[in-house]
């Protein structure tokens, strides 16, 4: 092979790879225009599925002044959210099944009002939010609050006061 055939051969080659030219075969080797993403929705003519926005469930453990406005089964705005993360001793990101799953392992008093329990006693707070599941996983509250979906709104699911120095059931979550 001469230099003009193997400069000709690259020629051929880059063109196959940009899709410029028809597939061209050397020994042991076939090389075949890609075809783009666009293309290749066209020609198999199958709809792009749109994204199912999936609820997440972000836990918190403050301390009980920091819900003194929050209500079991209240919406709550994005500055509220935010406020409560600040406030964390704890936090958790998940899907609403692994919360659930959670809830059952913590060590809480169901009987206690959290409005009359004394302002450092240790509160669990979980707010399902609609479209937030580039939250999940996080662990640091900073990327928490960047990753807060832009509507913001969620709905204050559960709200329970955790025993006394207790840290059962928080194993899975992020301490600050």
């Amino acid at each position: 092979m001469n230099l003009d055939e193997f400069f000709r051969l690259i020629y051929l080659r880059i063109r196959a790879e940009l899709g410029l030219g028809r597939s061209i075969e050397t020994p042991g080797k076939r090389f075949l225009p890609q075809q783009t993403k666009n293309e290749t929705e066209v020609t198999e003519n199958r709809p792009i599925p749109p994204k199912v926005a999936a609820p997440v469930a972000l836990c918190l453990v403050v301390p009980a002044s920091v819900v003194e406005n929050v209500r079991e089964n209240s919406p709550i705005d994005v500055s509220g959210i935010e406020k409560l993360i600040d406030n964390s001793l704890y936090f958790l990101c998940t899907t609403p099944e692994d919360a659930d799953a959670t809830w059952e392992l913590l060590d809480r008093t169901d009987d206690e009002d959290i409005t009359t329990v004394s302002e450092q006693r240790e509160v669990y707070v979980r707010i399902n939010i609609a479209e937030g599941e580039d939250m999940i996983g996080k662990k640091v509250p900073y990327i928490l609050k960047r990753n807060l979906p832009s509507n913001g709104q969620g709905v204050v699911r559960q709200l329970a006061c955790l025993k006394y120095l207790s840290v059962s059931g928080l194993e899975n979550f992020n301490r600050i």
